[in-house]
């Protein structure tokens, strides 16, 4: 395989304190990366080791098969070209004589542009949809415009990488999506590799081919955004508890924060068995899994609103096939879990006669002497039986031996664990 950058025990410190770590990767060329992970992971100074502004302490690094530090500055700067974090410009020129400043690699000492020179800005201009900014002040116009400007410049190098320090930091979400939308576009088109820090983790799953995960000046983790974006790397790595959801309009995976788990109650040894369905349930189980508790739930059809959760959460769940009622080894597994639990609690599901098996398990379980709760968050209990009166004599009979009804689940966790 070809690469267009090798990385091998790469090392780096800032006086006495080793930021970078033993950094080895390899990235094939026409490929599209994201180094992602928390601020002071030491995203930045990589890429600054990486574009040759920063010599690491140890360590070797090549571009196209070569080390690094064989190229002489011009030549380095047709390979590579580097868009920074900061594209503020101090001098008032004009949007063409910036773009056309990146041909500056291919012009002897005091050698003027060619013909070939001006022809290859305008192509860079027109490829980032700045052309009609060309006579514009460079000072004068948007962020977002500044940046496909300086987007701009970098093409004129015709470079085989593209490096870029959180190009969409400081921009709107439209921006944001239009500056990596036509990153993506370049990268296909004319096979540019790029790599680029970005704090947006949504954003480098949905754009990228590979991602670097880091933290604390090490790579945590790297591959594919299915291999790199899991509830436990970026636990790890950000301290933070999440789902990893699969956005069907774009096709790629994205996080949905729950919780910081910093502080978070150790209390393992409770068992925690949920009675929930047709999304009921989020908020249950989302609280429960951040206390550290074991959750087992069930029984759940396959599909359901609750199943999905709790598959994403990684709880043991006790499920039956979707749109089918509750079978009997579907009830006898979840009396196997409720004889083990601490603590069951019904959530406001409905009550019909296919999953009123869940209802009996959960009498069962009280009169076990287990605890019982219901979340009645609909503030009447009543309001879903659709049994006929069925579930609402099961309830009332629990209510005299023992279950106990609030209205939020934090009461519980307050309360119970």
């Amino acid at each position: 395989m070809s690469y267009a950058l090798e990385v091998d025990s790469l090392q780096f410190r800032y006086d006495e304190d080793l930021i970078l770590k033993n950094i080895s990767f390899s990235i094939p060329k026409r490929e599209f990366v994201s180094i992602i992970g928390p601020n002071g992971s030491g995203k930045s100074t990589l890429l600054k080791n990486l574009c040759n502004i920063c010599k690491p302490s140890q360590g070797i690094l090549k571009i196209d098969d070569v080390d690094i530090d064989k190229y002489k500055a011009k030549e380095l700067a047709r390979k590579i070209a580097l868009v920074p974090q900061d594209t503020s410009i101090a001098y008032d020129f004009s949007v063409f004589d910036i773009v056309l400043m990146g041909r500056n690699p291919y012009m002897g000492r005091f050698e003027k542009e060619k013909d070939s020179d001006f022809e290859i800005t305008k192509e860079a201009l027109k490829a980032t949809n700045t052309f009609h900014l060309r006579d514009r002040n460079i000072n004068e116009i948007s962020g977002g415009e500044r940046q496909r400007v300086i987007i701009a410049r970098a093409l004129t190098q015709q470079p085989d990488i593209i490096f870029l320090d959180e190009p969409t930091s400081h921009l709107d979400i439209n921006h944001q999506i239009e500056i990596l939308s036509l990153l993506r576009k370049l990268n296909r088109e004319k096979g540019t590799t790029i790599v680029l820090v970005i704090h947006d983790i949504n954003l480098a799953s949905r754009y990228s081919d590979k991602i670097i995960l880091m933290d604390n000046g090490e790579i945590l983790s790297m591959g594919s955004p299915q291999e790199v974006i899991t509830r436990s790397n970026i636990e790890k790595a950000y301290d933070l508890n999440v789902i990893v959801e699969e956005n069907p309009y774009t096709d790629s995976l994205y996080i949905v924060p729950l919780s910081l788990k910093r502080g978070r109650k150790k209390t393992i040894n409770k068992r925690v068995h949920v009675i929930s369905g047709g999304g009921t349930g989020g908020e249950i189980l989302s609280k429960l899994e951040e206390t550290g508790c074991f959750i087992s739930a069930g029984v759940i059809n396959v599909g359901d609103t609750d199943w999905e959760l709790a598959k994403k959460l990684s709880l043991n769940i006790v499920e039956e096939k979707p749109f089918t009622g509750i079978s009997q080894e579907a009830f006898r597994k979840n009396m196997e879990f409720i004889k083990k639990t601490d603590l069951i609690i019904l959530s406001s599901t409905p009550y019909g006669k296919g999953n009123m098996k869940n209802l009996e398990a959960a009498y069962l379980g009280l009169k076990m002497g287990k605890s019982v709760y219901l979340v009645d968050n609909c503030h009447g209990y009543c309001e879903y039986d659709y049994t006929g009166g069925e579930a609402v004599k099961i309830i009332d009979k629990m209510k005299g031996e023992g279950l106990t009804i609030v209205d939020s689940i934090d009461t519980i966790i307050n309360t119970f664990i």
